[in-house]
């Protein structure tokens, strides 16, 4: 089974569970394990999927729990584009619907530098709290470590049935946090060590209006 996101996450905890009466608190184990998470672990690069309205020029964040915005892009037919960041007040705007081509964060809300002409569709990666929903659906850590993220889940599922096997669980959890925790030391302390110099080697430079990666 591939556990990739939110959706995929509760169907595994539910399956390994073998629980039919428990579905309806999958949703509450994840949303526990993943404080554990937040409190042993930094923030987590997620994804969100957002749509946009016709004429606004903003769309709402406020359900996500953003610490840091990455990237934000835009799909128009079968293109994706990379929105532009910058500082709020430093570019240019107009009232001439269109699709976005630069961003900024006022708050709870990212500005766009024109109107929507359409109900675009966009896609927001930003560093996080572990929070997983059906708006944002993945994030780094679930694609890298599904079995740390359920893993903690069902520690908390065994422990809400009285599931013996909570212990084997509480185990796994234990090993593995601390298989990540030393693995996400190891990478900052090789950051900290590398030519600064070195960064600008084959770095990808992306299109300011396709983002041709994807």
């Amino acid at each position: 089974m591939t556990i990739s996101t939110y959706s995929e996450l509760k169907a595994a905890v539910a399956d390994w569970m073998a629980r039919s009466d428990i579905s309806g608190n999958v949703a509450d184990f994840i949303t526990l394990a993943e404080a554990r998470l937040n409190r042993l672990l930094g923030p987590v690069g997620t994804t969100a999927n957002l749509t946009g309205i016709i004429g606004a020029q903003t769309l709402d964040i406020s359900s996500l729990s953003v610490q840091e915005p990455q990237n934000l892009y835009v799909s128009e037919g079968v293109s994706d584009y990379f929105v532009v960041p910058r500082a709020l007040g430093t570019y240019s705007t107009t009232t001439a619907q269109g699709r976005p081509t630069m961003w900024a964060i006022e708050g709870d809300t990212i500005t766009f530098d024109r109107p929507m002409i359409s109900a675009y569709a966009f896609r927001f990666v930003y560093l996080g709290r572990f929070a997983l929903s059906d708006s944002a659906p993945t994030n780094e850590f679930l694609t890298n470590h599904p079995d740390l993220y359920l893993a903690a889940a069902m520690v908390w599922g065994c422990g809400y049935v009285k599931d013996q096997s909570g212990g084997v669980w509480k185990q796994m959890l234990d090993e593995f946090t601390a298989e990540v925790a030393s693995d996400s030391a190891r990478k900052k302390r090789s950051q900290l060590t590398v030519d600064p110099g070195l960064g600008s080697i084959g770095r990808y430079r992306y299109n300011s209006t396709v983002d041709s990666s994807l």
